[in-house]
């Protein structure tokens, strides 16, 4: 924590904030995807289409700040103000919150800090559905589920983590850093450096 600077901290609050508004949305989402899906038995399967989305500070706090722990603390506080917010699941959030962080903070650390890009994304993605998927089944007694149902679970919720925690959050995050938006953070120089390489 000694190597943050407060233009970080602020990054992490506004990030958290955003996201604790959004991941509150997709709760009553899905809600009312689960009783669309609940006359074709498939209702246990709603939240699951939308699960990558309560991993999107994470990768976007991680992709954008590039600092060791920032993904898992970005994720908690998300998740904490969700739950200030009027989660209705309640303060258990908050560890799935921690959970979601430190998957999601692995892809970043597996590369030790120092690539940052689509692997890390979709490392971390792939990191955030196991840790999640295991505290599913210690919560939510996915132990009880046949095989089938398991293995079905965890593809969609992979599909859904790599579709907003890896490939929105990149394009997202890059389009800013081209706009400008991010000038004074690590993900706006790579961009920086990039464009220069691409123009010589």
């Amino acid at each position: 924590m000694s190597k943050w600077q407060l233009k970080d901290v602020i990054m992490v609050g506004i990030v958290s904030l955003v996201f604790g508004v959004v991941y509150l949305g997709a709760v009553h989402l899905g809600v009312l995807l689960s009783t669309l899906l609940a006359p074709f038995g498939l209702a246990i399967l709603a939240n699951e289409f939308l699960f990558g989305i309560w991993f999107m500070a994470a990768a976007f706090a991680g992709y954008v700040l590039r600092k060791p722990g920032a993904a898992t603390i970005t994720e908690m506080i998300a998740a904490l103000l969700e739950v200030f917010m009027g989660n209705f699941y309640g303060p258990i959030i908050f560890v799935s919150g921690f959970l979601q962080g430190i998957g999601t903070e692995a892809g970043f650390a597996a590369f030790r800090y120092r690539k940052f890009g689509w692997s890390s994304l979709i490392l971390g993605a792939l990191g955030a559905t196991v840790t999640s998927f295991i505290w599913g089944m210690i919560r939510s007694s996915f132990l009880d589920l046949k095989w089938q149902l398991l293995l079905t679970i965890f593809v969609i919720r992979l599909l859904s983590a790599l579709l907003f925690s890896a490939v929105l959050v990149k394009v997202v995050c890059d389009h800013l850093a081209k706009m400008g938006v991010l000038n004074s953070y690590p993900i706006a120089q790579h961009t920086r450096l990039k464009q220069s390489r691409v123009k010589g």
